[in-house]
C-alpha cells in the first residue's frame, strides 16, 4: 500500500494541415485533417528517460491489398511497407484488416496478424469467452450506418471514421503510420484543438483529461498515484466538441479492447494509443440519437449497452452506510462500533471487518482468539436480526503452508493444490509463489473451470460459520509484495512476515494530518510533529526493514524470434519502482494453465475482473436467485456486470476528497456505478472538519463507506459531534432520495444511464461547464455543491440553464434560486451543511428517514414536485423487491404534472405496502383556488386534505387516506383550477 504521485509529462508535436488520401474505390481526394502530424515521438513519457529510444513512427507502416467486401464491411490484407522497424518488439509483417458496421451507432476496426489462433503464446489475441466482443447485429450496413470508414494507401495505410450526417472527423490515422510488433503496438489520431476528452479509468485526475497527459493503463497497488496507473483499466475515452457559431455541441467516443499493459499519450493535437500486445480491437461509437443528435450521456450508454454489458442491479440496502476499519480487533470492538452508531442516532447499514478477522491473515479463516466461533456466529446474526448487514475481506492470494510444520496446514491451499489451480513459475514448473500479507503465497487460475468450482466451494464452506452478505475483493491487482517467485526455496520460512512495517507494528503510527490541522487544531498539531520527528528518529537509529531490492533494467533491445516479457523493450510509465511490470505484482513471465501456457504479461489487468466474476458466481451458488454483492479493488472494462468498485487506498486530505468526484465520473462512465471513496480517508488521521465534509460529500455516491487503517486514529461519524450532525444530516438527504437513487440504477442496468453525473454532461451546450468536477448531479435531478477546501463557511457554485428555462430550489426550504446566467454563486456552507438543490421539472418520490434503509423503505410516501418555467414536472420510481436476481413482480411509475394536474401511472405486479402521504409542490405562481382528486378512477374527497401555501410552496397532507392499500396500487390524479 504504497502513496505515490507521478506527474503528467509535457511534449509538443509539429506537421501539416491537409493530406492526399484514396478512398476504397480509388478515387483521389483532399481531406482536411484535424491537426498536425506528430514528427518525433521520443520526447513522450516514459521514454524521455531514454534519449536514444527509437520513434516508432519512423517505422513503414503498411499496405493495404486484397480488399473483401461483405454484409457489414469488409476485409483486407495489410503487408508492411519496408524493412522491419523492430522499435520495441518484432514486426508482424502480414495482418489482416476487418471492418464492420456492427450496429447503426457502433463501428468497429481490428487489425490482427494475419492466419493467427485465437489466442497463443506469441501473440495473444483476447477472446470473445474471456471478455465480452461486440459483434454484428445482423443488419446494419455502411448504408445505414451513422458512421463512416474512408482508408488510403498513400504512402501507407491510414483511416478516417466520420459521421455521416455532417462529415464530422471523428478519429484520423492520416499523417502516421501503423505500427504493429509483437511486443508494441502504436496508433496515432489527430485531434480538434484544445480537445475535451475524459474518461480512460482508472484514474486520479482532473474530470477533464487535458492535452498534456499520460494515461498509463497496469493494475498496480500503489494506492491513489496521482496522475498514474492506479486498480483499473477500462480503455475508453468520450470526446465532447462544442458548438461554434450556433451549431450543436457534438460527443463521441472510442473503446480499444485490448488488455495488455498499455499508454494513452493525450497530447496537443493527437492521442498516441500504444500497447505492449495484443490487436487493435476498435469501437467508434457516434453517440447519436434518433433525432441524430449526439451526447455525452449517448455515448456512455452505447458503450455499456452495446460493447460491455450494462451493471448489474445492487439489492435495495447495499444504498445504505457502511462502516469499515482494518483495526476492529476483536468482537468487542465491532459490538461497540454497532452500538456507537445506534447511540449517536446515526444510520449504519453494514458492518465490514478487514483482515483482522483471519487467523494470521489467511482467507478463509477465523482467529480463534478475537472472532472465535460460534460468537462470532452470534454476533452476525444480531446485526441481521437488527437489520443490519455484515461484508468480511478475501484478499486474492493464498497461504502456503510451511511443509517442514505439520501444525502449519493450510486445507484451502492444499484443495487448490489438488485441482492444480494456482498459476505457475515458468523456471521451476511448480506453482508460483509470490508474498503478501500471510507470507509466501500462490494465485488462482482463472482460466480453468476447476478454479471457479475450489473458489465456490471455499466461499461457501466459510459462509457456514461466518455468515456474511457479501464479499469484498482486495489486492486483486494481483498484488504481491516482492519481485519474482521469491518463495521458491524459502517454503520453510512461512509465515514470513511481509518484507515492510505493517500498519500496528512498532513504530508505524501515522502523525500526518489534513491541510488545515494546524489551524484548527494547534496544540495537537505540535504534538503530533513531536511525535513524528522522534518516531523518525528511532526507526533510522535501528533500521528494521529489509534492504531493497531493485527491478530496474529500463529498456531492452528486440531480439528477433524472442520476447522480453519481464523487461519489454517498451518501458510503460508504471508507477512501480524503475517502472517494471514485475514490482509488486505477478511476474509477467509466470504461466497460466491453459493450452497456450498463457503468460500474466497477457493476463495482469484481468486478474481482478476474473476473481471478481469467480465470487460473483460464488455467491449465486450460495445465495441462489439472490443478488450477488461484490467490491473489487481491480476492473476491466464490463467489471460492473459482476461487481462494485471503491477507490481504493486515499488518504485523509482534501485534494484526495477532491478527485473522488473525478474518479466517480469515470466510473460511471465505464458501467460501474456502484462506487464510492473510502470516506474520511484510508491512510492518515482525518480531523473532525475533514470527516465532517467528506460524511457529507459521500452522502450522495452510490457506494458510501468510511473506511481507514489502524496505523491511524478512529473515524467513525459518532467519534466528533459536528461529525456526528453533519453524517445525520446528510444521510436525512439520502435516505429520503433511496427509492430515487435505486430508480437510477434500474436505469444504469436497463440502458447503461449514469448514476452520479457531470454538469457537463446535463448541460452539453454550456461550455464554461467542460472541466467542472467541484459540483455534481446525482440523475438527472440533485445537483450536490460540497465543500472541498478547509476553514470556510462557504461555497461557491452555478446554477446551470438560469436564464435559459432552468429553474432550481434549495432542498431544505424549497426557496427558488435566485441568480444571473453564469452566475458564481455564494453559498452559506457551515460545517454541518451541505448544500443540495432540486431541479425544476423533476417530480421525486420520498421517504422518512430510519436508521436502516429497511425501515426507511416502510414508511409512507410522499412527492416532491418541483416546477420547470413552463410549470411541467415529471419522473418515475421503479419497485421490486430489493434483492431477486429475476424479480417475480416489478413496478415502474410514471409522475406528471402539466396543465395544472400531477399524475402517475403504475405498471406492473409489485406491491409496495405504504400508503402515499403528502404532496409538495414548488414553484408556483398562485394559489390554486379549487382542486379536485381521482385515485384508481374514483372520485375523493380533496376539501379532506391539510393543505397550506407559502412562498409558492403548496404542501398537502392526509393523502394516506385514500391510499391505504398502497401508494401506487392505483392511477393518480390531482387536478388545480
Amino acid at each position: 500500500m504504497l502513496f505515490l504521485q507521478v506527474a503528467a509529462l509535457a511534449a509538443s508535436f509539429a506537421g501539416f494541415t491537409t493530406a492526399q488520401s484514396l478512398d476504397p474505390s480509388g478515387t483521389q481526394r483532399v481531406i482536411p485533417t484535424l491537426s498536425p502530424q506528430i514528427n518525433a515521438l521520443p520526447s513522450l513519457t516514459p521514454t524521455i528517460y531514454d534519449e536514444s529510444a527509437p520513434d516508432p513512427q519512423a517505422c513503414p507502416g503498411y499496405k493495404a491489398s486484397n480488399v473483401a467486401e461483405n454484409d457489414h464491411g469488409f476485409t483486407a490484407d495489410l503487408t508492411i511497407y519496408g524493412a522491419n522497424c523492430q522499435a520495441y518488439g518484432n514486426d508482424i509483417a502480414d495482418l489482416t484488416l476487418e471492418v464492420s458496421y456492427q450496429a447503426k451507432e457502433r463501428l468497429n476496426v481490428r487489425i490482427y496478424p494475419k492466419n493467427i489462433a485465437p489466442a497463443n503464446s506469441t501473440q495473444y489475441i483476447l477472446p470473445a469467452h474471456l471478455v465480452e466482443q461486440p459483434d454484428w447485429d445482423g443488419k446494419t450496413n455502411a448504408n445505414c450506418s451513422d458512421l463512416a470508414f474512408e482508408w488510403s494507401n498513400n504512402p501507407t495505410f491510414q483511416f478516417r471514421v466520420s459521421r455521416v450526417s455532417t462529415g464530422e472527423e471523428l478519429f484520423s490515422t492520416y499523417g502516421h503510420v501503423i505500427v504493429f510488433e509483437d511486443q508494441f503496438l502504436e496508433l496515432v489520431t489527430n485531434m480538434v484543438d484544445d480537445y475535451n476528452v475524459y474518461g480512460l479509468a482508472e484514474n486520479i485526475h482532473d474530470f477533464r483529461l487535458g492535452t498534456n497527459y499520460t494515461q498509463t493503463f497496469y493494475a498496480v497497488d500503489a494506492g491513489n498515484s496521482i496522475d498514474g496507473n492506479v486498480y483499473g483499466v477500462i480503455p475508453f475515452y468520450q470526446e465532447t466538441r462544442y458548438g461554434q457559431n450556433g451549431s450543436e455541441t457534438t460527443a463521441h467516443g472510442m473503446y480499444a479492447r485490448n488488455a495488455h499493459g498499455q499508454e494513452w499519450l493525450l497530447r496537443a493535437n493527437t492521442i498516441a494509443y500504444r500497447t505492449l500486445g495484443g490487436s487493435f480491437d476498435l469501437y467508434f461509437l457516434s453517440g447519436q440519437k434518433e433525432d441524430g443528435s449526439s451526447s455525452a450521456l449517448t455515448t456512455i450508454s452505447q458503450f455499456q449497452v452495446g460493447c460491455i454489458g450494462t451493471p448489474a442491479m445492487q439489492m435495495y440496502w447495499t444504498f445504505g452506510f457502511h462502516q469499515a476499519r482494518w483495526g476492529y480487533e476483536n468482537i468487542s470492538v465491532d459490538q461497540s462500533i454497532v452500538d456507537g452508531y445506534r447511540q449517536a442516532d446515526i444510520p449504519l447499514e453494514c458492518l465490514w471487518n478487514d483482515l483482522d478477522i483471519y487467523d494470521l491473515y489467511r482467507d478463509f479463516t477465523n482467529n480463534d482468539i478475537t472472532y472465535p466461533l460460534p460468537e462470532f456466529t452470534n454476533f452476525i446474526e444480531s446485526l441481521h436480526a437488527n437489520g443490519q448487514y455484515y461484508v468480511p475481506i478475501i484478499d486474492s492470494n493464498i497461504y502456503v503452508p510451511n511443509p517442514d510444520n505439520a501444525s502449519d496446514a493450510y486445507a484451502p491451499f492444499e484443495r487448490g493444490a489438488s485441482l492444480q489451480t494456482y498459476i505457475r513459475d515458468p523456471t521451476t514448473g511448480d506453482f508460483y509463489y509470490g508474498d503478501n500479507w500471510p507470507g509466501f503465497s500462490v494465485w488462482a487460475d482463472w482460466l480453468l473451470s476447476t478454479s471457479q468450482s475450489w473458489w465456490a466451494n471455499e466461499i461457501i464452506q466459510w459462509h457456514k460459520g461466518t455468515p456474511f452478505d457479501g464479499i469484498w475483493i482486495d489486492l486483486s491487482e494481483a498484488s504481491s509484495f516482492c519481485a519474482g517467485s521469491c518463495g521458491n526455496g524459502r517454503l520453510t520460512e512461512n509465515p514470513a512476515h511481509p518484507p515492510f512495517l505493517l500498519p500496528g507494528d512498532p513504530l508505524t503510527f501515522d502523525f500526518n494530518y489534513p491541510e488545515g490541522f494546524n489551524i484548527t487544531n494547534a496544540t495537537e498539531a505540535a504534538s503530533a510533529a513531536a511525535a513524528s520527528a522522534s518516531q523518525a528518529s528511532a526507526i533510522s537509529a535501528s533500521p528494521i526493514l529489509p534492504a531493497a531490492t531493485t527491478t530496474t533494467q529500463g529498456r531492452t533491445e528486440p531480439t528477433p524470434g524472442v520476447r522480453n516479457l519481464n523487461f519489454p523493450p517498451y518501458v510503460i510509465n508504471n508507477v512501480q519502482a524503475g517502472h517494471a511490470l514485475g514490482k509488486s505484482s505477478i511476474a509477467p513471465n509466470a504461466t497460466h494453465n491453459d493450452q497456450y501456457n498463457t503468460t500474466e504479461y497477457e493476463m495482469h489487468n484481468l486478474f481482478g475482473y476474473q476473481i471478481s466474476n469467480a465470487t460473483y458466481h460464488a455467491l449465486i451458488e450460495l445465495f441462489p436467485g439472490r443478488r450477488p454483492f461484490t467490491v473489487g479493488r481491480s476492473v476491466f472494462a464490463g467489471s460492473g456486470k459482476t461487481t462494485s468498485h471503491w477507490g481504493g487506498d486515499n488518504t485523509s486530505t482534501w485534494g484526495s476528497m477532491f478527485l473522488s468526484i473525478s474518479q466517480a465520473f469515470t466510473m460511471m462512465m465505464s458501467g460501474i456505478p456502484m462506487f464510492g471513496a473510502d470516506t474520511c480517508g484510508f491512510a492518515r488521521n482525518t480531523d473532525f472538519q475533514l470527516c465532517s465534509r467528506w460524511m457529507e460529500l459521500s452522502a450522495f455516491f452510490p457506494f458510501y463507506r468510511n473506511h481507514n487503517v489502524k496505523a491511524a486514529i478512529s473515524q467513525e461519524a459518532y467519534r466528533w459531534s459536528s461529525v456526528a450532525e453533519s453524517a445525520r444530516r446528510a444521510m436525512a438527504v439520502r435516505y429520503s432520495l433511496l427509492g430515487y437513487m435505486y430508480t437510477l440504477f434500474y436505469h444504469a442496468h436497463t440502458k447503461g444511464e449514469t448514476v452520479m453525473r457531470a454538469l457537463a454532461w446535463e448541460f452539453p451546450n454550456d461550455e464554461s461547464l467542460r472541466g467542472t468536477f467541484s459540483q455534481f448531479m446525482l440523475g438527472p435531478s440533485i445537483l450536490v455543491t460540497p465543500v472541498l477546501v478547509p476553514n470556510v463557511e462557504t461555497v461557491q457554485g452555478v446554477f446551470p440553464g438560469i436564464g435559459k428555462g432552468e429553474r432550481w430550489y434549495d432542498w431544505y426550504t424549497l426557496a427558488e434560486v435566485d441568480a444571473q446566467p453564469g452566475e458564481n454563486v455564494t453559498l452559506q456552507a457551515p460545517l454541518e451543511h451541505i448544500n443540495v438543490h432540486v431541479r425544476g421539472g423533476s417530480v421525486l418520490v420520498l421517504q422518512e428517514p430510519k436508521l436502516t434503509t429497511a425501515e426507511t423503505r416502510k414508511t409512507p410516501y410522499s412527492l416532491l414536485v418541483a416546477l420547470s418555467s413552463d410549470n411541467t414536472a415529471t419522473g418515475n420510481l421503479y419497485l421490486d423487491d430489493g434483492e431477486s436476481l429475476q424479480p417475480n413482480a416489478t413496478r415502474l411509475v410514471q409522475f406528471s404534472y402539466s396543465n395544472n394536474c400531477l399524475s402517475f401511472t403504475s405498471d406492473g405486479d409489485f406491491h409496495s405496502a405504504p400508503a402515499l402521504g403528502n404532496i409538495t409542490i414548488a414553484g408556483l405562481h398562485e394559489q390554486p383556488q379549487h382542486a379536485s382528486l381521482k385515485s384508481g378512477g374514483k372520485d375523493c374527497d380533496y376539501s379532506e386534505l391539510s393543505t397550506s401555501f407559502d412562498g409558492g410552496v403548496l404542501k398537502i397532507s392526509g393523502l394516506d387516506k385514500y391510499t391505504s392499500n398502497g401508494a401506487f396500487e392505483h392511477d393518480f390524479e390531482l387536478n388545480f383550477s
